[in-house]
């Protein structure tokens, strides 16, 4: 009795699948005809939908890229530079902790970048090979269906076509929806929770990299000279003691050496002590924002992705293993 119940759901799903499979196989201008139907369905906006946000996603992350890059030069500098032709103060020491978040926000960039761009590249591929798991899939689920339909002493055979029929449908199902949904997911994500610190971050960077040079220069705004070529460590004379509030200005003199380049600095008693107290202050924001700018990222390109391949992986095994480990 029930094998005669059985026997007329056996017949549709062979039916079925056996439509599937020679759907697959079927060309069309646009692909397969069986992948034209899914794009139709809905699954080709999902993917055009998670190739639309990983572009902007790796504008944004390429932005703050740039900014960080131009602040890291510019701290690279003052590190190298000396106040005082008697003291020898380092001026890169008021930066040197301000240049190690940003150094350190600067190789997450970099990462990120790289990932998005390789997340572009999974897209393609995925697009390119699922069709193969899609027809491994259907073509087990179809032996199963006639081992199970004309062979049910044949144990071991069924259960082979099951597992790689599961193994197969998982792998499809993954690269259909699974890839591209968390691109989705991630970029909801970071549309509602994680674009704010993001943002946030790149318009400090943006901003100290404004305020620095400005700060350096002398009181009527002139800027910094800078030819790279020289590779020589400048020293500027100040007043000795030096407190810091004196404005007189300091001149740059140049120790011996083979560069042929220029690099001038005028910098004054107050404004060496406004670009102290710039970096004080900005250094908790700025070591905030890195750390607020990284936790973000990792959540958008790793946790949540993660997270949303596992809950589709466990939850395609557990329904194909539902319907066909049985």
């Amino acid at each position: 009795m029930a094998s005669s119940r059985s026997f007329p759901v056996s017949r549709i799903l062979t039916v079925l699948v056996a439509v599937l499979l020679v759907l697959s196989f079927i060309p069309t201008s646009e692909g397969p005809a069986l992948e034209v139907f899914f794009s139709k369905a809905g699954f080709g906006q999902v993917g055009r939908t998670a190739e639309s946000y990983l572009e902007v996603q790796r504008e944004q992350a390429l932005k703050g890229f740039l900014l960080l890059s131009a602040l890291k030069v510019g701290l690279a500098v003052l590190k190298s530079s000396e106040v005082g032709f008697i003291l020898n103060v380092k001026v890169g020491d008021l930066a040197v902790a301000a240049y190690d978040y940003v150094d350190f926000g600067w190789k997450v960039l970099l990462a990120a970048v790289a990932y998005y761009y390789i997340a572009e590249y999974l897209i393609d591929l995925a697009a390119v090979v699922n069709i193969w798991f899609l027809w491994g899939a259907l073509v087990s689920i179809l032996i199963w269906c006639l081992v199970r339909e004309f062979r049910p002493d044949g144990e071991v055979l069924r259960t082979a076509a099951a597992r790689t029929a599961v193994a197969g449908s998982i792998l499809a199902i993954l690269l259909y929806v699974g890839l591209p949904l968390s691109m989705v997911g991630a970029g909801w994500v970071s549309d509602h929770i994680t674009g704010g610190p993001i943002t946030a971050a790149n318009d400090l960077y943006k901003d100290m990299g404004e305020n620095i040079p400005s700060l350096l220069g002398d009181e009527d705004g002139e800027k910094t000279g800078v030819n790279a070529s020289d590779i020589r460590t400048p020293r500027v004379t100040v007043p000795v003691p030096y407190d810091g509030t004196d404005p007189s200005q300091a001149v740059t003199e140049f120790p011996p050496g083979n560069g042929t380049g220029f690099l001038t600095i005028f910098i004054s008693g107050e404004n060496f002590k406004k670009f102290k107290e710039y970096l004080q202050e900005r250094s908790k924001a700025l070591a905030s924002a890195v750390l607020r700018q990284t936790a973000a990222y990792l959540f958008n390109i790793v946790v949540f992705p993660l997270l949303m391949l596992a809950v589709l992986y466990l939850g395609s095994k557990y329904l194909m293993g539902l319907m066909l480990m049985r």
